[in-house]
């Protein structure tokens, strides 16, 4: 048994380093990127809605573990140090990233009234583990279990209530959205409705849940995996909001930015928002998901990816008519002379 159990790790991890010696091996031609329109300086900003962090002190407990009907699921929880109740938010990362990786972004909810669950997936853990994972579980596997710990998280409330009484207290489960990064945007929209083809068959992935009122997808995926497709957001029946940038691009995977605003373009009319923001990448340089990269930080980008995503989240599940008025407004692209422009279908 041992030797089979050496043999198997062995085959597993030749597999692993061919996968990765031929993606580093495929080289395609890059992406050229065209100069990007910059924030005007001194721009007043005074306008944006959800731009400045917000009142709340935010606390966190770095690690729960949640028993679920798939197996253990290691989580963060981050809250207002402040007492009330809060809508809350599930966060999913991106591919071969980890819950740890988003603080930029969940910690600026969270200032602004918001509890954060965010769990590491069978993928997590850097892009050996994902593949390991998506070696043992099949793409289809590993992209249908996503949406399912989000859902478990949802089930086992009682249970994470249990291990902290801070976080029961502050937890609203009447109002909750699921939001994520890259194949975590997916996963999040996969919860309002969003679903993929299996490769050979005529089975679509799907695991809508009703208790999710809107989504906040950072730059989600177009056609991926010949299982993300044209037709996977015909069925999104909550509103969602979608950002990308205009260096949003991949040479292997996204040649054109454009085709990360595909849910926004195949979604059910009336209920999508889109923020367009120029010379934004995929990491908003090196600020989340691969923090160890060694490109700029493009601040302003994800300052107005943040102010933005707040403002939909306060319109969706708090009802501010202020932030639903700022959203639809066009007081972004005035302020920001096109820089970050907010659209809506």
């Amino acid at each position: 048994m041992k030797i089979f159990k050496r043999l198997t790790l062995a085959v597993l991890i030749l597999f692993v380093g061919g996968w990765g010696l031929y993606t580093l091996a495929f080289k395609p031609e890059p992406v050229v990127l065209a100069e990007a329109r910059s924030m005007p300086a001194g721009a007043d900003l005074s306008a944006v809605y959800g731009l400045n962090p917000g009142p709340h002190n935010v606390a966190t407990i770095p690690e729960l573990t949640l028993d679920t009907r798939d197996g253990p699921l290691t989580l963060t929880a981050f809250y207002p140090d402040t007492a009330g109740t809060f809508p809350l938010l599930l966060f999913s990362h991106g591919n071969f990233s980890d819950r740890r990786s988003y603080d930029r972004i969940i910690r600026h909810w969270v200032s602004h009234g918001y509890v954060v669950l965010a769990p590491d997936h069978l993928d997590a853990g850097g892009m050996l583990n994902g593949i390991l994972a998506m070696t043992r579980y099949g793409q289809d596997g590993v992209m249908q279990q996503r949406p399912r710990d989000l859902i478990n998280i949802l089930d086992g409330l009682d249970a994470l209530a249990a291990q902290s009484a801070e976080l029961d207290q502050r937890m609203d489960r009447s109002l909750v959205a699921a939001t994520g990064h890259s194949f975590g945007a997916f996963s999040a929209q996969m919860l309002g409705g969003a679903d993929a083809a299996v490769p050979g068959s005529d089975i679509r992935l799907h695991e809508p849940d009703a208790r999710i009122r809107a989504i906040v997808a950072f730059s989600p995926p177009g056609p991926m995996f010949d299982m993300v497709d044209e037709q996977s957001w015909q069925n999104m029946t909550i509103p969602q909001l979608v950002t990308t940038g205009t260096w949003d691009v991949e040479a292997r995977f996204f040649r054109d930015w454009r085709l990360h605003a595909m849910s926004y373009e195949r979604g059910v009319q009336g209920l999508n928002s889109l923020l367009v923001t120029e010379g934004a990448d995929h990491y908003f340089g090196n600020l989340i998901c691969r923090l160890e990269r060694e490109a700029a930080p493009q601040e302003q980008a994800l300052l107005m990816a943040n102010a933005v995503s707040v403002a939909f989240l306060d319109a969706q599940l708090k009802g501010i008519p202020s932030a639903r008025a700022f959203l639809e407004s066009g007081t972004l692209n005035n302020v920001t002379d096109g820089f970050a422009q907010v659209s809506q279908r």
